[in-house]
């Protein structure tokens, strides 16, 4: 009997033996790291990619279907609509002209949504600000490897929301300095918006802000973009902008607009740069992320006076002495100006900046 055992076990770990081993692994967890995608009709946005849980790689991913906020079926989001696309990347240091940035660019048919095949990340694009329907969608997609496949509906859920052609997303600042006699400079005033939720950001785009004006001007270029620059004192008396200049930053400069800028050309009271293409700006030089769109200058020490009777009349009295220059009698000064907006329309917009407390020289 014992023998008989030992023989079924040994053609059973036999058996065994001859089974393939499994490979690969598909996790019952995948899952995307966010409930709701926000997304802001009309710019081209980018979802996190989602949480495999160790699921062997390569996956594939797809889009299998896309239902609204009442839960029936839709195209939507996978019509196509023309939209200005890029082939390759803008590059400003070799994009130098109009011309040269032109073949970077297409119009296309493009979907709303796209999705990475590979790396499972949405990709929404600017057709999406034709789509006007719905505002909520429910995505549904499936995730393959090696093992198997997992159907993964309501996956999560793409929320549009409204166009913004102005957007806000690091704090901007018009600021008056003034110069100390020892050396270096105090602030004397500050107007600033925070950031997108500012509540001063309807007079920033109206034109009624005291001191920082975004509005558009013109529909032309339909594609492109233009944008003018105007500093200003506080009474809206244009300042000449060769006296508009770069923010010192070691051996180089601050990031600014003229960076961003194809083809930049002034007049006696402001300064113009263009792209083929919005948003404004395209690039960032320094920095990444929201930062990206921080933009410095400041302007001469001869721009300005200081207007000391408006200043006092807001802010009381003043000791003067520690800004006076002892040759002129005059208040050292100048301004810092420090952009943070994002303009995804085309057209010709004007940003203008008004200097607290300065009259023009």
């Amino acid at each position: 009997m014992k023998n008989l055992i030992y023989i079924c076990l040994a053609v059973l770990f036999g058996f065994m033996a001859c089974q393939p081993p499994e490979v690969g692994y598909l996790s019952d967890d995948i899952h995307a790291l966010e409930d709701t995608i926000f997304v802001p009709r009309g710019v081209f946005t980018k979802s996190a990619p989602p949480a495999i849980e160790g699921s062997t790689y390569p996956l594939h991913w797809e889009i299998t279907g896309i239902t609204d906020g009442q839960g029936n079926f839709t195209d939507a989001l996978f019509e196509e609509h023309e939209i200005l696309t890029w082939k390759e990347g803008f590059n400003p240091d070799t994009d130098t002209t109009l011309a040269l940035v032109e073949e970077k660019l297409e119009l296309t048919n493009q979907p709303s949504i796209l999705i990475n095949s590979v790396s499972g990340e949405f990709a929404f694009t600017q057709a999406t600000r034709m789509v006007t329907d719905n505002d909520i969608y429910h995505l549904n997609v499936k995730a393959s490897n090696m093992r198997g496949e997992r159907q993964l509906d309501d996956f999560v859920v793409a929320k549009l929301g409204p166009f913004q052609p102005v957007e806000f997303p690091v704090e901007m600042r018009s600021r008056l300095q003034l110069g100390k006699v020892d050396g270096g400079y105090d602030i004397g005033y500050t107007s600033k918006i925070v950031n997108g939720e500012d509540e001063n950001i309807p007079s920033v785009l109206d034109g009624t802000h005291p001191y920082i004006n975004i509005t558009k001007i013109s529909d032309e270029p339909s594609l492109g973009i233009k944008v003018k620059m105007v500093i200003t004192d506080s009474y809206d008396n244009p300042l000449d902008p060769e006296k508009v200049v770069f923010y010192p930053s070691g051996a180089g400069y601050l990031q600014n607009y003229h960076d961003n800028s194809i083809e930049t050309t002034t007049d006696a009271e402001a300064t113009y740069f263009e792209l083929p293409a919005p948003p404004f700006p395209q690039y960032g030089r320094t920095y990444s992320g929201n930062n990206s769109y921080l933009m410095y200058y400041l302007t001469s020490g001869d721009a300005f006076t200081v207007d000391q009777e408006a200043f006092e009349a807001d802010n009381g009295v003043q000791d003067w002495t520690p800004y006076t220059d002892p040759d002129t009698g005059e208040i050292m000064n100048r301004a810092y100006i420090r952009w943070g907006i994002k303009i995804n329309d085309s057209g010709t917009w004007e940003i203008k900046m008004r200097i607290p407390y300065t009259k023009v020289k």
